[in-house]
Parts: structure tokens; sequence; C-alpha cells
């Protein structure tokens, strides 16, 4: 006589079933399954043969030894967000106040001014402001002779060169100056106003907007007003 045996019922038989989606598995061992292991070991090994005390004194070390790691590990990625926390939080107080950042693009507003910071690497000669709109026209050149080493800070009255106002919009700041002998392009700062601040970028960097100049990193931020 031949016995039909359901095969997805086994209860009959005195056998339970365990799917693996209803194991859980662990991905990562910390130290009392460490614990549990090397217990484990010692209970079951041979008598004849038994561990080696400096073999034993040696998983212990690389235990603690990965145990320690992973805690710095830890501590830094809980560093890392506490960092990241306050910088949005003094990004979000930039709103409204004027930064200073690397270049020579400004944004001239109605009646306003475009400000900033000459960066001298060493004494320099002969140094001249020469201000370009949109198109890359000159519309203001401006001498300024010789100065020494260091920050000078520098203002544009949104002035051509006839003393007219000039319209709303971006304009360059290119300055030019005498370095050993050769004219060379100086590394120039500009004052720009916070706009607002955007916390959610893609790889997880603060942006600063900027009016008429778009965004900027927070890092890049060099002073603030």
């Amino acid at each position: 006589m031949t016995t039909t045996v359901n095969n997805t019922d086994y209860s009959s038989m005195g056998l339970n079933t365990h799917s693996a989606a209803n194991r859980e598995i662990k991905k990562e061992l910390g130290q009392a399954d460490f614990l549990a292991l090397l217990t484990t070991q010692l209970a079951n090994q041979d008598p004849l043969e038994p561990v080696d005390n400096k073999e034993f004194i040696s998983q212990m070390s690389q235990f603690a030894s990965v145990d320690s790691l992973q805690t710095l590990v830890n501590q830094f990625s809980d560093l890392s967000n506490s960092l990241t926390s306050n910088q949005a939080l003094q990004a979000s107080a930039l709103v409204g106040r004027n930064v200073l950042i690397a270049g020579n693009e400004g944004y001239l507003t109605p009646g306003g001014s475009i400000a900033g910071q000459l960066n001298l690497d060493q004494t320099t000669t002969n140094i001249r402001f020469e201000i370009k709109d949109s198109a890359g026209q000159v519309v203001r050149s401006i001498q300024v002779g010789t100065q020494e080493a260091g920050d000078i800070d520098f203002i544009w009255d949104g002035m051509n060169d006839s003393g007219q106002p000039l319209p709303e919009g971006n304009y360059t700041v290119a300055a030019y100056g005498q370095v050993g002998g050769s004219t060379e392009q100086l590394k120039t700062s500009i004052i720009a106003r916070v706009q607002s601040v955007n916390l959610g970028s893609p790889d997880g960097k603060i942006l600063v907007n900027l009016t008429g100049l778009g965004q900027v990193n927070f890092d890049d931020i060099k002073q603030i007003g």
C-alpha cells in the first residue's frame, strides 16, 4: 500500500518547517556572540589537543582590536553628524548677511556697489582694476599703483568711466599687476549677500544661495560679515 504524504504539511510526522524568510539573520557579531563562540570552542575542544594559550590570547587580542575599532568608527560617525548639524545651524543663520568668497564675479544692485578684497601673496606694482559687464566689455578702469602683500579691501561704486551709474546685473572685477617683471591676474574675493540655504543636497553638503551668483558650498565661505 502506498501512503501519500502532503508535501507542505509534515506536522503529522512530528516535523515543523521553517522558511528562510522567518529566520532572523544576524549580519554582525557582537561581544556576546564572540564570548558564546569562544565558550563553545573551549567546551568542545579535544582534551588531548587543547587550545594553545598563545592562540587563545591571540583570539582575544584580535577581538579586542576589532571591538575597539568599531567603537572608534561609531564615535567618528557621531562626531561627523554633530559637526554637520552644527554647520546647518550656522548656515541657516547666514540668511540676509554678507559673506566673503573667493572669485571675481559680483552682483550689482540698483544704486549699490560691489566690494571685496585683493589677495596679494607678495608686493605687487602697477595694479589696476578692470570692471567688465556680462558681455565682457570693460566699463571702468581703476589704477591703484603698488600694494604690499596681504588682503586689501576694495569697493566699486557702480559707476562707469564717465561717472554714470550702471544697470543692475553681474559684473566681473578683474585685477592685474606686475609680479617679478611680468603682468599677472591677481586673486580676488567678493562680498555677496546670502539669500537662502539648501540643506538637502544629494552629496550631503550644505549649499548657500547668493543673490545673483547662484550656489556655493558652505565650506567655501572665507568670512562672514
